[in-house]
C-alpha cells in the first residue's frame, strides 16, 4: 500500500441515462486511516474529460468520510445523466467501501 492506488468506477446512470439526476452525497469507507494516509474522491459527469475533486480524507484513525458538496469551495455536487468516480488512496490508506446517492430532477416539459 505504499504506492498510490486508483479505483475508477463504471459509468453509473442509476437505471436511466435519459433522466437528469442530482448527486446528493458520497461516502468512502476505510480501515482506520494511518497517520500518512489519504483518500481522494472525485467525479466525472456526462461528457466531462477530467475529474473534479469532491474531498480528500486524511483524519488519523478515521474509518468513514461523507460529503454533500465540493469541500474545497462549498459548491454543490453536480447534476448529471451519467457519472463515474475516481477514488485515490495514498500512504497506506485502505479503501473498504464507497457509496453515493442521487435523486431524480424532473426537468421534462410534461
Amino acid at each position: 500500500f505504499t504506492e498510490t492506488s486508483t479505483y475508477d468506477t463504471v459509468i453509473m446512470n442509476f437505471e436511466d441515462s435519459s433522466v437528469t439526476k442530482k448527486l446528493v452525497g458520497v461516502t468512502v469507507y476505510t480501515h482506520p486511516m494511518p497517520t500518512a494516509g489519504s483518500v481522494t474522491v472525485a467525479y466525472r459527469a456526462d461528457a466531462e474529460t477530467s475529474y473534479t475533486t469532491i474531498f480528500t480524507f486524511s483524519d488519523d484513525n478515521g474509518i468513514r468520510h461523507s460529503a454533500i458538496n465540493i469541500e474545497s469551495d462549498g459548491s454543490e455536487l453536480p447534476d448529471f445523466k451519467e457519472i463515474s468516480f475516481r477514488i485515490t488512496s495514498t500512504g497506506d490508506a485502505e479503501i473498504t467501501g464507497f457509496r453515493c446517492r442521487s435523486e431524480v430532477i424532473e426537468d421534462d416539459i410534461y
